[in-house]
């Protein structure tokens, strides 16, 4: 085979992996705001496409020896169809689980075309071997898919997002797809006309051994199903953006074109060396104090990187001749698909917290013991520090589930005063609520030992987490559980927005929380809570009284705030307040134009729109202030500098219709957003770029760290 023809090859794989994987995260972006910006929906997603992935690989074990020219009408079969609808027909049911209903979503509009995309590397593969048998290796075109993939990924991310929009990404995407098909056209040609005298009996295969499948199987596993758990824990901390799902993908990719190249980039005694070390990284960054963010990531991408390294490398040890090729790879698909059920689909029904993240190290651990051809014994003496590693990493999750001890802020064992009290994991994240008595001169310090609160049992600090986030907090006391702590405390932003200004307002708030903000308001208004997840409402109802405490009305509508708020009454709602904002998080489908078209028809011609924009890694001031267009007056402020105990800094925006008296807000230190320096452009549901935010919070930063 002339290497023109190998390279022509190589560029098939290639660009069939490319469009592959710039499919993945376009997919998720057009079903993300309907499913409320969870984690869940890139791990669901990514499993889907791993079962799409197995089947694409079915298709090549029981015909790749027979394709002929009827496989490329399969190949331009989605060009019916395509480029891909931005909003897919239908809308998910606003149950607990969605996931279900996104798979067969999912199913419906991409599976033929990804399908077809994922037959390409097998199918390159065989043709290089029924044209070239016994000359070369065919493995490295499995590497070039693989260098597509991740090239797909990272252009996606730095480039394809900031740039376009949806329609755009969908139109060049199939543009692309057209190329991808005369591609594949021009190979099969060539391969034809080459492969016409090819002794057909060279082409049969021996029967492998089913041990040897299971090793495939499980080796291909254990990296995937880790990929996801590190994944989710990584989104735990630095919150539910493409831009975070990629990076752990990524790695897991690298390392296949590391383990499958011609060359031995990494040696590989020095891998089994040191990945039980790796790994210890990353559990201590899971259940030890949080020592930042950067070292919370770091350790989990070191830790991916060397169980797929290990576990990708074994793969390519026990790889068969080349007459085997579809059986190997319709078993790493396989394992590849099942680990991914197991993390993303049976851990979350299964376990409280991350439990799979341990649990995979250590079946990783014992797995790496058995596969060698020595007696499990003589393992075990061989490699001491792979055998009590792996136990180590298993006990850990069954101590921690037997003690009922959960991680606070990092760490696995809490104080000894605190105590948890509920902890719930759904397809929307680890929710926990916390307590830790508390001393009353915390809270008043003024207050002396003769007042009554000091005679009765003492308050307690409970705290509602998700992940590493504070959802809410209340002191549980009769007393004081009226008093707004956290972002909503009363000397904070929120004093100049809902302070009694006249009578029987009518209040929309999306994003529940535990209801802190129903303390603002009094008999005779109605205020109504929109909150995606209804695991939400029942923990605000049952371990908070915020609710039942205010005299307010108050309605819980329970599935996706932009879903349910069209189906209010227009110019019905005196204040819209958007508190769907966590500290990491951005459901940015509420910051669109289209969803500031919705909030305009649906408040009072004198209402208040509010956003409540805390959070650690974006900065969208510049978002609201070019979204918001020309008819909108912004205006931002932070909490107060000096704080008092429980009390967090906060950051607000507040919109008011052009036109509109700001003259007392400005009074209160309300600063205008048509002098705020960082610039961004206007997001759309068509539109959105993540990196903007980011690079403008740390600029911002740098700015305040100079001054």
């Amino acid at each position: 085979m002339k290497l023109s023809d190998s390279f022509k090859l190589h560029c098939f794989v290639f660009l069939g992996a490319f469009l592959l994987f710039t499919m993945e995260p376009m997919v998720t972006r057009i079903v993300l705001p309907f499913y409320g910006g969870s984690f869940h929906v890139w791990t669901t997603t990514l499993t889907f496409f791993q079962g799409i992935l197995f089947i694409g690989y079915l298709y090549c074990h029981f015909f790749a020896k027979r394709i002929g020219g009827w496989h490329l009408v399969i190949v331009t079969a989605p060009l019916i169809w395509l480029p891909l609808s931005n909003y897919f027909g239908f809308k998910p049911p606003g149950d607990h689980n969605p996931a279900w209903f996104l798979l067969l979503q999912l199913t419906i509009h991409v599976a033929l075309p990804f399908g077809i995309l994922a037959t390409t590397s097998v199918i390159a593969q065989s043709w290089f071997t029924r044209i070239n048998m016994k000359k070369k290796s065919p493995y490295p075109l499995y590497a070039s898919s693989n260098a597509g993939s991740i090239l797909a990924l990272l252009s996606y991310i730095v480039l394809f997002e900031p740039l376009f929009g949806l329609r755009v990404q969908q139109s060049l995407w199939f543009v692309v797809y057209i190329l991808y098909v005369f591609l594949a056209c021009f190979c099969w040609k060539k391969v034809s006309q080459k492969s016409e005298n090819t002794n057909s009996t060279s082409l049969r295969s021996t029967r492998i051994k089913t041990g040897t499948i299971i090793k495939w199987i499980t080796l291909s596993a254990i990296p995937s199903g880790f990929m996801l758990a590190v994944s989710n824990a990584v989104t735990l901390e630095l919150g539910s953006v493409p831009l975070v799902w990629v990076i752990p993908l990524v790695l897991y990719l690298l390392s296949f074109v590391f383990t499958f190249s011609q060359k031995k980039i990494i040696y590989s005694p020095f891998l089994h060396a040191f990945w039980p070390g790796a790994a210890t990284f990353g559990l201590c960054s899971l259940y030890t104090p949080s020592l930042g963010e950067l070292w919370e990531l770091a350790a989990h991408l070191i830790a991916l990187f060397f169980v797929a390294m290990v576990g990708h490398g074994e793969l390519y040890r026990l790889r068969p001749s080349n007459n085997q090729l579809t059986v190997f790879y319709l078993a790493i698909s396989l394992g590849g698909w099942l680990g991914g059920i197991a993390v993303s689909l049976i851990a979350p029904a299964a376990f409280n917290g991350l439990i799979e993240y341990p649990i995979i190290i250590g079946v990783f651990g014992i797995t790496l013991l058995t596969i060698k051809r020595e007696s499990f014994v003589h393992s075990l003496r061989k490699r001491p520090y792979l055998s009590t590693f792996g136990a180590l990493a298993i006990i850990l999750p069954i101590n921690q589930m037997i003690t009922k001890s959960n991680r606070i802020d990092g760490m696995i064992f809490p104080p000894l005063e605190s105590k948890s009290i509920y902890q719930h994991r759904n397809y929307y994240g680890i929710y926990k609520v916390e307590e830790l008595p508390i001393n009353p001169k915390d809270i008043f310090p003024q207050w002396s030992n003769k007042d009554p609160l000091f005679n009765e049992k003492g308050p307690i600090l409970r705290i509602l987490w998700h992940g590493s986030t504070v959802h809410g907090s209340q002191i549980i006391h009769p007393y004081t559980r009226k008093y707004p702590l956290s972002y909503y405390h009363s000397e904070g932003p929120l004093k100049n927005l809902l302070n009694k200004r006249k009578k029987n307002r009518n209040v929309a708030i999306i994003g529940l929380g535990v209801g802190a903000c129903s303390t603002y308001f009094e008999e005779s208004e109605k205020i109504t809570f929109y909150e995606l997840d209804p695991s939400i409402v029942d923990i605000a109802e049952n371990y908070f009284t915020y609710l039942s405490d205010c005299s307010a009305s108050i309605t819980n509508v329970e599935g996706d705030a932009r879903i349910q708020l069209e189906l209010a009454p227009d110019n019905s709602y005196d204040i819209i307040m958007i508190d769907a904002f966590s500290s990491d998080a951005i459901p940015t489908h509420l910051l669109t134009k289209e969803a500031f078209s919705l909030y305009d028809r649906k408040l009072a011609p004198k209402g208040k729109l509010i956003f409540h924009i805390t959070n650690r890694h974006y900065d969208l001031q510049g978002v609201i202030k070019s979204t918001s267009g020309e008819q909108w007056e912004a205006l931002a402020k932070h909490s107060n500098e000096q704080l008092k105990p429980f009390e967090d800094h906060s950051l607000y925006c507040v919109l008011l219709r052009k036109g509109s008296d700001i003259t007392s807000l400005l009074r209160e230190n309300w600063r205008s957003l048509d002098s705020y320096e960082y610039e961004c452009a206007p997001w759309s549901d068509d539109y959105i770029n993540t990196l903007s935010p980011l690079y403008n919070m740390l600029r911002s930063k740098r700015y305040f760290n100079n001054n």
